[in-house]
């Protein structure tokens, strides 16, 4: 198949911060490309060095202007509208497909996530307001595409229209535990993990207060390993930026701990490549987190008040953490990358013979 992708960014060691939707759109597409298939990414981003696909910038870097980067959604849509896919079998949008007209190849729209839940749980006014002005794109976007679908099954509860659910996946060569369940590699000091931003619902801010007023005084010698937008300087706090996927997958192997307490996820990736790197999940009880850990089936819910607490208990505990690692190992199994991949090359197929009227 020749199958143009619809991302509006790409990983990209020049941004502080990059979306977990462009590392999603990227490690499938590098997937589809490697099972024969020919994929070229319509994006505003260069190509990554591990790219597998052709790659086709179209449009400028988003603005941080917030008015701006409004403006720039709608300027992207019209970018993608104005290509010729004449020439492709099928189209894929992680989004942005708002003003693509019709006839043309069939198209599936995947959700990452619904912006009507993002304004729901947005931690400022001005985030409110942002995603509240998407929500008619999107819902305009989902009307408009032939097949749509949800990366879980709680986005598919905010929007209409979904076709099907189909998770992401995890890359087991990358995410994948170290000798012993990492016993061998893990820090030697008491560590978590977090990956995500400081500010907005990510809560990597409350994480830290927790981590200084809770954990540090009952284990002084303990560490917060931050991946996030900026540095910190405090006493026990380790920044990394930027990591590519293989110091990730190693940060997550050495951690004790991995702990994302974010108000809302739509799937929430971190989890899944915390599990399959053989390390305990603990989390606050967000849609993402409820339905990867199964209602803490899989790993911690914890309220803000009782994460402190959740968070000590499992880093005194090593025979616990190492039944939590091995039962992550379960767990991650659901979200294969071959049958993740598996699934869309199915979707992909019948969408185009049903477009072309084949039976």
């Amino acid at each position: 198949m020749k199958i143009a992708v619809l991302s509006s960014q790409l990983p990209s060691p020049e941004r502080a911060k990059t979306g977990g939707v462009a590392y999603v759109a990227h490690r499938l597409a590098n997937a589809l490309t490697k099972r024969g298939h020919e994929l070229t990414v319509f994006t505003t981003d260069e190509s990554p060095p591990d790219a597998c696909y052709q790659v086709r910038k179209v449009l400028s870097a988003r603005h941080l202007n917030p008015l701006r980067a409004w403006l720039w959604l709608w300027r992207l849509a019209s970018r993608y509208a104005a290509q010729d896919f004449s020439d492709f079998d099928i189209i894929h949008a992680h989004g942005n497909n708002a003003m693509i007209r019709r006839p043309g190849p069939p198209l599936v729209r995947t959700l990452h996530g619904a912006a009507w839940a993002e304004a729901i749980h947005a931690t400022t006014w001005k985030r409110r307001l942002w995603y509240l002005s998407v929500v008619p794109m999107e819902l305009w976007e989902t009307a408009t595409a032939p097949r749509v679908v949800a990366d879980s099954a709680s986005t598919r509860n905010y929007a209409p229209g979904i076709d099907l659910v189909i998770p992401i996946s995890v890359d087991s060569q990358v995410f994948s535990p170290g000798p012993d369940l990492n016993e061998q590699l893990q820090h030697r000091h008491p560590t978590i993990l977090f990956v995500g931003t400081l500010a907005g619902r990510k809560r990597g801010q409350m994480l830290l207060e927790i981590f200084q007023n809770e954990i540090r005084p009952a284990l002084p010698d303990a560490e917060l390993w931050l991946v996030a937008e900026k540095e910190v300087q405090e006493p026990g706090v380790v920044c990394f930026s930027t990591p590519d996927e293989q110091t990730l997958a190693d940060l997550y192997r050495r951690a004790w701990v991995f702990c994302l307490p974010s108000t809302y996820e739509g799937f929430g990736v971190p989890y899944i490549e915390a599990l399959a790197s053989g390390t305990p999940v603990v989390a606050t009880p967000n849609d993402g987190a409820r339905e990867v850990l199964e209602e803490g089936r899989w790993g911690i819910l914890a309220s803000p008040i009782e994460l402190g607490a959740a968070l000590l208990s499992l880093l005194q505990d090593s025979a616990r953490r190492q039944r939590m690692a091995q039962q992550g190992l379960e767990r991650v199994a659901v979200f294969n990358q071959t049958q993740v991949v598996d699934a869309y090359e199915s979707l992909f197929e019948e969408t185009i013979r049903s477009a072309s009227g084949r039976s």
